[in-house]
C-alpha cells in the first residue's frame, strides 16, 4: 500500500532543515507510516537574524540559509514580490512528486497551504494566482501553526468561499508574530475547523497535549497512526462557535 504522502512548508526566513526540527513533534508521530516532503522556498531573503533555540540543534549545519515563499513590499500598495515563482515551484513538485494527501504549514508556509489548498479545491477559480493546469486532486488535510491571510487586497477572492478541507490550526496566545486575531481570522475561512490553543508564542509546541491533539486529526488520514489516547486530548475540548476549539499550556 503507497504512504500517505505530506508536504511541509516552512516559515518565512528559514529553510527545509531548520522546520524539520520545529516540527520533530510531528514527525514522531506521523513516523514511517507517512513521507513527509520538505520543501525549500524559492525566494533567498539573505542573513537574519534569529531567537529560535532551535538553531542549538546537533543535526543543523552551519550553513543556515534564510529562504522564503515571497516578501511584502509595503508601498503606495501591497505586493507579495516572488509569489509566481513559488507558485511555479509548488505546480512541479504536486506533479513530479505527488499526489499529496496533507499539507503540514508554519506561518508564512501555513498561508501558502491555505493558497494551495483553495486553488487546488477550486480550480476553475479565477484571479491573479494559479497552479497551472495540475491535476493534482484537491488536498485532503491540513495542519498549520500560525497560518494567516496573505494582506494583498488583489488575493482577497481567494478567501470568499468557505473552504471544505478538514484543518488543525495551532496558535499560540502569546503569539507577536502573527497574532491570534489574524489566526482567527483564517480559521473562519474554514468548515468546521479544529482548533488547538496553548499558551506559548510563534512556535509549533513539543508538548504531549499538542501530541495527542495532532495524533487524533491525522488519524483518519494515517491509519497506522495510534490514536488510543485520543480521548485524552478531546476531554479538554470545548465548542467555539463552528471551530473545535482545544486549550493547553505549551
Amino acid at each position: 500500500m503507497t504512504k500517505p504522502k505530506i508536504l511541509c512548508l516552512h516559515g518565512f526566513g528559514e529553510n527545509a532543515e531548520l522546520f524539520k526540527i520545529r516540527s520533530r513533534n510531528f514527525r514522531a508521530i506521523v513516523g514511517d507510516h507517512a513521507e513527509l516532503v520538505y520543501l525549500d522556498g524559492p525566494i533567498d531573503i539573505g542573513k537574519l537574524h534569529t531567537t529560535t533555540g532551535d538553531l542549538t540543534e546537533s543535526d543543523l549545519s552551519n550553513g543556515f540559509t534564510n529562504l522564503a515563499w515571497w516578501w511584502m513590499r509595503r508601498g503606495w500598495s501591497y505586493e507579495a514580490r516572488g509569489i509566481g515563482k513559488t507558485l511555479d515551484l509548488i505546480s512541479s513538485v504536486l506533479e513530479e512528486q505527488g499526489p499529496f494527501d496533507g499539507i503540514l504549514g508554519f506561518s508564512q508556509g501555513a498561508a501558502l497551504a491555505i493558497v494551495i489548498a483553495e486553488l487546488l479545491a477550486q480550480k476553475n477559480l479565477e484571479g491573479p494566482l494559479s497552479l497551472g493546469n495540475t491535476a493534482h486532486p484537491p488536498i485532503k488535510f491540513l495542519v498549520l501553526a500560525g497560518a494567516f491571510q496573505m494582506e494583498v487586497p488583489e488575493y482577497d477572492y481567494l478567501y470568499k468561499e468557505t473552504l471544505a478541507v478538514p484543518s488543525l490550526h495551532i496558535m499560540g496566545t502569546y503569539d507577536t508574530v502573527v497574532e491570534p486575531e489574524r489566526s482567527r481570522t483564517v480559521q473562519a475561512y474554514f468548515d468546521k475547523p479544529q482548533v488547538f490553543e496553548f499558551v506559548g508564542g510563534h512556535f509549533i509546541p513539543q508538548s504531549p497535549q499538542c501530541a495527542r491533539v495532532m495524533r487524533a486529526f491525522l488519524a483518519p488520514f494515517i491509519p497506522e497512526i495510534d490514536a488510543e489516547d485520543n480521548s485524552a486530548g478531546r476531554s479538554q475540548s470545548v465548542s467555539s462557535g463552528s471551530a473545535d476549539a482545544i486549550s493547553a499550556a505549551a
